[in-house]
C-alpha cells in the first residue's frame, strides 16, 4: 500500500463476510434476519462459482445435452425425428440467460440491499482482527471496514492446475471457470481428471456431438467401486473413451489447421504410455481453497497442512471472532454444505452459545450425470472396515428391476443401502439411478431422524416412482426381521395375542 493512500470510506458492521458465494450469501442473509448489520466483500461477482461457473451453467448445459440425447435416441421410443442440429451459440446464450436470471433474483447487490446487506466490490485484507482494508480495481485506494462482532471468511476454491504435467503452461486449456464461454464446439475434447466435474462436462459435451476422451486414474473413484463399473459402461456405450492413467506431459499441435494438443498418458502399471490428440483440453483435476492475499498470517489465522483455513467444530478459526465456512476450509465441496456452514458460522458469531458446523457422514453428494450418482454416509467398504463384515448388512436393488425404470427404458444403475444388522441403523447409501439426487435426500432424512431401515417399509411411497424401490427394499428387511422371530410370533399367536 502506497504511503499516499487514504481510506475512501470507513464503516463498521456487526458481521463482515469475505466472499459472496453460497456460504457468504447465506451468512449475510442470516445476519439480516436478526437485524444485524452486515456487509459482503467480494472481489468478483456475488453468487460465486455456483452461479457463474459451476452448478448453474453446468446443469443448464446438462439439460441441453439431455434434449439432444433424447432426439438422437427417440426411435427406440417409437418416435422418428429429423436430423439433429446442435447450435452452440444458442446453448451458450441459454446458459448465460439462466445465470443472469438466478443472479438477478437471488444474488445481486440489489437483492442484498433490499435485505439490508451492503456489498463492497474489492479485495479484502486484514489489518487487524477488527479492521479490514478493501482495495478497489488494483489501485492503492481502499475502503476501511471495522468489525463489531465477527467475520466469516467464505472465499471458496479455485481449479487445481497440476504442476506435474510437463508443458501444460505452454498449451491452451480450459477449466470449469471458462469452458462455458467457448466460441464454438470442438470436434474432439480431452478431459483430464475423473471426478464429478469431469464426468458431468464429458457426458454433456459428448451428447452435443463432441468426441470425448477422459483421462484419469478412475471414473468417480471416490464413490463405491460398483459406481465405476456401471458408469464406465454407460459412458463407453455413449461413445466416450476412458483411459485409466495419469497425464505426464502435453504439447501443442495443429489438427487440420486448428490449435490442438497431444497428451502423453502413463498407465497405472507404469509399463505403457499413450498419446491422445484433441482440439480442446479440459483440466478437471479438483479444486483448492482460496486463501492467499487475505493477510491471514498477520492476525494469526492458521492453515491446515492442505493449505485450507483451519476451523474447529463450530467453524471458528484460531482467532476469536473470525470464522470460516465452505470450500476455503478444505471440507466437502458442495454448494448446499457451504450454504449450511455459512448460516451456522453467522449464527455462532452473532448469537449466544454455538452450533456445530462440521458434518461428518450425513452430507449428501450428487453427480448429475445420466444416470445420476448420489451417496450419503458410508459406502460398503467403509462400513465393513468400521464395524466388521459380520455386523454390516447390504441391501441392493438393480435399477432394471424397478418398474418405473423398465417403463422408461432406463436400465443401468443400482440402489445400495448399508445398515447395521443388529439394530437396522442406516449407515449410508449409494444410488446410481434417474433422480438419484432426490432419492438420496430421503435416506439422509431417515439417517438424521434416526429411522431404522426396516421402519422405512411403513412409509407409503407412490407407485410407480423410483422412490417406491426404497419401500420395497425396506419391506424385504422387515420381513427378514419377522422371519427371525417366527417361533416367538407363532407362540404368541396361539396364546391369542
Amino acid at each position: 500500500m502506497a504511503l499516499s493512500s487514504i481510506a475512501k470510506s470507513i464503516k463498521a458492521y456487526d458481521l463482515v463476510v469475505i466472499g459472496g458465494g453460497s456460504a457468504g450469501l447465506t451468512a449475510a442473509k442470516f445476519a439480516a434476519t436478526f437485524d444485524k448489520s452486515a456487509v459482503i466483500i467480494e472481489k468478483g461477482k456475488l453468487g460465486g462459482d455456483c452461479t457463474w461457473t459451476g452448478c448453474v451453467p453446468s446443469k443448464t448445459l446438462i439439460s441441453c445435452a439431455a434434449a439432444a440425447h433424447a432426439v438422437r435416441t427417440s426411435e427406440k421410443y417409437g418416435i422418428k425425428s429429423g436430423s439433429l442440429n446442435v447450435s452452440w451459440p444458442s446453448i451458450r446464450e441459454k446458459i448465460r440467460a439462466t445465470i443472469h436470471k438466478i443472479y438477478e433474483e437471488d444474488d445481486s447487490p440489489e437483492v442484498m440491499k433490499k435485505l439490508g446487506v451492503d456489498t463492497i466490490c474489492g479485495r479484502a485484507e486484514f489489518v487487524s482482527e477488527k479492521v479490514l482494508h478493501v482495495f478497489h480495481d488494483n489501485s492503492d485506494d481502499y475502503s476501511e471496514v471495522h468489525v463489531n462482532e465477527g467475520v466469516v471468511i467464505s472465499t471458496g476454491a479455485s481449479p487445481i492446475i497440476p504442476s506435474s504435467i510437463d508443458g501444460l503452461d505452454l498449451v491452451e486449456y480450459v477449466t470449469y471457470e471458462n469452458i462455458f464461454e467457448l466460441k464454438e464446439l470442438p470436434k474432439t475434447m480431452t478431459c483430464v481428471g475423473g471426478g464429478p466435474i469431469s464426468a458431468e462436462l464429458s457426458q454433456a459435451f459428448s451428447r452435443l456431438g463432441v468426441k470425448v476422451t477422459i483421462v484419469g486414474p478412475s471414473l468417480l473413484g471416490r464413490e463405491d467401486p460398483q459406481v465405476n463399473s456401471v458408469m464406465q459402461k454407460v459412458f463407453e456405450d455413449e461413445g466416450i473413451r476412458i483411459v485409466n492413467g495419469r497425464v505426464s506431459a502435453v504439447r501443442a499441435i495443429s489438427i487440420s489447421g486448428t490449435k490442438g494438443h497431444s497428451v502423453l498418458v502413463d498407465s497405472d502399471s507404469g509399463n505403457e504410455t499413450e498419446n491422445i490428440e484433441g482440439e480442446l483440453l479440459v483440466i478437471a483435476t479438483g479444486r483448492q481453497p482460496v486463501v492467499k492475499g487475505l493477510g491471514l498470517e498477520k492476525i494469526g489465522v492458521n492453515l491446515n497442512p492442505k493449505g485450507a483455513i483451519e476451523v474447529d467444530n463450530t467453524l471458528r478459526t484460531s482467532v476469536k471472532g473470525i470464522y470460516a465456512a465452505g470450500d476455503c476450509t478444505g471440507d466437502k465441496q458442495f454448494t448446499h454444505y457451504a450454504g449450511y456452514q455459512g448460516a451456522v458460522a453467522a449464527r455462532n458469531v452473532l448469537l449466544p452459545f454455538t452450533d456445530p458446523g462440521v458434518m461428518k457422514d450425513d452430507v449428501p453428494a450428487t453427480t448429475f450425470t445420466a444416470p445420476e450418482v448420489a451417496s450419503v454416509g458410508m459406502n460398503e467398504a467403509e462400513a465393513r472396515e468400521s464395524f466388521g463384515d459380520k455386523n454390516v448388512g447390504v441391501a441392493t436393488q438393480e435399477v432394471k428391476e424397478i418398474d418405473r425404470a423398465v417403463c422408461e427404458d432406463r436400465i443401468p444403475g443400482f440402489i445400495k443401502i448399508i445398515y447395521l444388522k443388529k439394530n437396522y441403523k442406516i449407515l449410508g447409501a449409494t444410488i446410481v439411478s434417474p433422480n438419484a439426487g432426490e432419492l438420496i435426500s430421503e435416506i439422509g432424512v431417515a439417517m438424521k431422524a434416526g429411522m431404522k431401515f426396516d421402519t422405512l417399509a411403513t412409509v407409503m411411497h407412490s407407485y410407480p416412482s423410483y422412490a417406491f424401490a426404497l419401500q420395497v427394499m425396506a419391506a424385504d428387511i422387515y420381513y427378514e426381521k419377522l422371519s427371525k422371530l417366527k417361533g416367538l410370533l407363532s407362540f404368541l399367536k396361539n396364546l391369542g395375542f
